[in-house]
């Protein structure tokens, strides 16, 4: 019995992890989704204190905190200095400069197609467009 209930705990955790995982990335937004794409290529992050980072972004928080290998610091005054990996924290990001190889991530179609349906449901509930709903001007 021991042996079972064990194996039910391990399920009921992988379940909950699971659970958990599919909410916490239901709510973050289009531009970290984003961010998590570009993991695996070189990005550039300004910093607001004016220091820039750019390096191969090995992973990305929803918080926006960012890890870095092969990085190449730039200091405010131009000067420059390489660092093997860096941890960057979100609250500190003025903004990241991604590839333009992102410009076809798959989160844009999904966005596209988002709008597309939101625009018809629109359009549906003002009662279509020039339809037979359409309230005529008498002048």
């Amino acid at each position: 019995i021991s042996h079972h209930i064990s194996l039910f705990c391990g399920w009921l955790c992988r379940c909950l992890v699971v659970s958990i995982e599919c909410f916490v990335m239901s709510n973050v937004g289009v531009p970290i989704k984003l961010l998590f794409e570009a993991e695996g290529m070189k990005i550039s992050v300004e910093m607001k204190s004016g220091e820039i980072y750019r390096g191969l972004l090995l992973t990305a928080e929803d918080t926006m905190n960012v890890c870095l290998s092969d990085v190449i610091r730039t200091a405010r005054n131009g000067q420059t200095s390489r660092i093997a990996s860096v941890y960057l924290r979100g609250s500190g990001i003025r903004f990241i400069a991604l590839p333009d190889l992102l410009k076809n991530a798959p989160i844009f179609k999904k966005v596209a197609t988002m709008k597309r349906k939101m625009e018809e449901s629109a359009l549906q509930r003002q009662g279509g467009s020039g339809g037979p709903n359409k309230r005529k001007r008498t002048d």
